[in-house]
């Protein structure tokens, strides 16, 4: 009886930012040589590279981040669902899902990004703040994280710490409408 033939897989870099933001290993998977080529050339879409992650986790269980990309694919779903209810101002569901997240894994910088952005329109700003930080105590060069605590900060009345986080993200974005915008519109007041 011949062993049947396992495909191989590839193991491709993908961006820092990708990989940080949502708690993943810095190489992800891929299943041929034309998705690394696709990755290689317009980057790693989490959306299709879930399939690449289940391949993995079906036929190397024993990869060493086989155990990142199964938390991964239990978050994913609940990123997408809070997403949409943020998009429909359903804050409170979107707030259980990222709570949901939160629970199974406290290290996910995007989690706590959501979490605070939501609060934020909750008018909740502490909790915002306090979100947004710990945000950016686990990726601080996150120019979109330092963007959002600088508007929290803004509602707190806080405008020299608005400012400092707002040119904070100008690093990262330079030239970015929407931090100039709220930039020159605290300046002003």
């Amino acid at each position: 009886m011949s062993k049947q033939s396992v495909p191989s897989f590839f193991v491709v870099q993908v961006r820092d930012h990708l990989t940080r933001f949502y708690h993943l290993p810095p190489e992800l998977p891929a299943r041929s040589e034309d998705e690394v080529e696709e990755i290689l050339n317009n980057g790693y879409n989490l959306s299709d590279g879930r399939e690449a992650m289940r391949w993995v986790l079906e036929h190397r269980p024993d990869y060493e981040h086989a155990s990142a990309y199964r938390r991964f694919l239990l978050k994913w779903d609940m990123f997408q669902d809070a997403k949409r209810a943020i998009s429909v101002q359903q804050f409170e569901t979107a707030l259980m899902s990222l709570s949901t997240i939160l629970m199974m894994d406290d290290e996910d910088p995007s989690a706590h990004y959501h979490e605070g952005v939501v609060y934020r329109y909750l008018y909740r700003f502490p909790d915002s703040e306090q979100s947004l930080r710990r945000c950016l105590g686990l990726y601080p060069e996150l120019a979109i994280g330092h963007r959002a605590l600088g508007y929290t900060l803004a509602y707190l009345d806080r405008k020299d710490e608005a400012i400092a986080e707002l040119e904070t993200a100008l690093i990262g974005m330079p030239d970015d409408p929407e931090t100039l915008r709220a930039l020159a519109e605290i300046r002003s007041h």
